[in-house]
C-alpha cells in the first residue's frame, strides 16, 4: 500500500473520524495526512508558514477520493494560537478524536554557547513548539475524547530521545519529553478508552534532514542495517497503525523506526 492507496480492509478504515495532524504541509506530516485521508479520515491539516503546500496536500486527498480535508494555520509556540487552532478545527470539522503531534523544529544549540540568553531562547522555543504544543493541544482535545470514550494520540518523537544529541540537546530533550508525555497520557487516559503512543524515527528523507544527508549520505546509510534512510511514507504507515483498529491494545509504546541504526 502506498501513501495514497485506499484501504482494502476494515482494519484500516478510520470511519470518518476527525484527525488533527500538526506540521502537515510537508514531510512526515504531509505523507501522514494523505494516507489518513485515503483511509477515510477527515483531516485537519495544520501548517505554520506554508499555506500553498498545505492546500496542495488537501487537494491530493480530494483527488484520491478521501473526505474533504481543511487547512489551519497556527504558530504552535504561542498559547493563544494553539487555542485558536483547536477552536477552528472543532468549528470546521468537529472534535478531533485522533491527534498526530508531528510539528517540530530542530535548532543546533550546543553547550559551548557563550551567550546564555541565546541558548535559553533557542531552548525555550524548541520546547514550546515540539513538546508544550503536544501537551496543550492534547489537553484541549481530551474532554471530547473522554465523552466519546475513545481517542488516539500519536507523538512523532525521534531516535534522539534515546540516543541523545551533543549539539542539539534542546531537540533531544523535547523528543524524550514527547515519549514520556505519551506514557503519562497512556496511564492517565487508558481507563477512558484513550491510547497514546510514540514513533521514534531516525533519519528520514525530509527537508529538515536533507542538508545533513547530502553532506554525509554514505556515512549515514552505512549505519543503517537496511541500507537506506526512511521515507515519510514509512513513518506515515506506522502512525496509521496506532490510529487504526489494528492497534487497540497498543498504549504507552515507543516504536523505534530507524532501520536498526539504534537499538535499545
Amino acid at each position: 500500500m502506498d501513501a495514497m492507496t485506499p484501504p482494502t480492509s476494515p482494519l484500516l478504515d478510520l470511519e470518518g473520524r476527525v484527525v488533527l495532524v500538526t506540521g502537515a504541509s510537508r514531510g512526515i506530516g504531509a505523507a501522514t495526512a494523505r494516507l489518513l485521508g485515503s483511509c477515510n479520515a477527515r483531516v485537519a491539516i495544520h501548517f505554520g508558514k506554508s499555506r500553498a503546500q498545505a492546500e496542495e496536500v488537501a487537494a491530493d486527498i480530494a483527488r484520491a477520493g478521501g473526505p474533504k480535508a481543511a487547512v489551519f494555520q497556527a504558530e504552535l509556540g504561542d498559547d493563544d494560537e494553539r487555542r485558536r487552532l483547536h477552536r477552528d478545527v472543532v468549528a470546521t470539522l468537529g472534535d478531533p478524536l485522533l491527534l498526530v503531534h508531528n510539528a517540530g523544529i530542530y535548532v543546533r544549540n550546543p553547550f559551548e554557547e557563550t551567550d546564555d540568553a541565546a541558548f535559553l531562547s533557542r531552548w525555550r522555543t524548541t520546547q514550546a513548539v515540539n513538546l508544550e504544543s503536544a501537551a496543550h493541544l492534547t489537553l484541549l482535545a481530551l474532554p471530547a475524547m473522554r465523552a466519546a470514550r475513545f481517542g488516539r494520540i500519536v507523538m512523532v518523537a525521534s531516535r534522539a530521545a534515546f540516543r541523545a544529541e551533543t549539539d542539539a540537546a534542546s531537540y533531544a530533550v523535547s523528543k524524550a519529553g514527547m515519549v514520556s508525555l505519551a506514557r503519562c497520557l497512556a496511564r492517565n487516559e487508558g481507563p477512558r478508552g484513550i491510547t497514546a503512543n510514540s514513533i521514534c524515527p531516525g533519519w528520514v528523507d525530509t527537508a529538515m534532514a536533507r542538508p545533513d544527508v547530502a553532506a554525509r549520505k554514505a556515512e549515514i546509510e552505512g549505519e543503517i542495517p537496511l541500507g537506506r534512510i526512511a521515507t515519510p511514507e514509512d513513518c506515515a504507515r506506522a502512525i496509521l497503525f496506532y490510529l487504526s483498529p489494528l492497534a487497540p491494545y497498543a498504549n504507552g509504546t515507543a516504536l523505534g523506526l530507524n532501520g536498526g541504526s539504534f537499538l535499545h
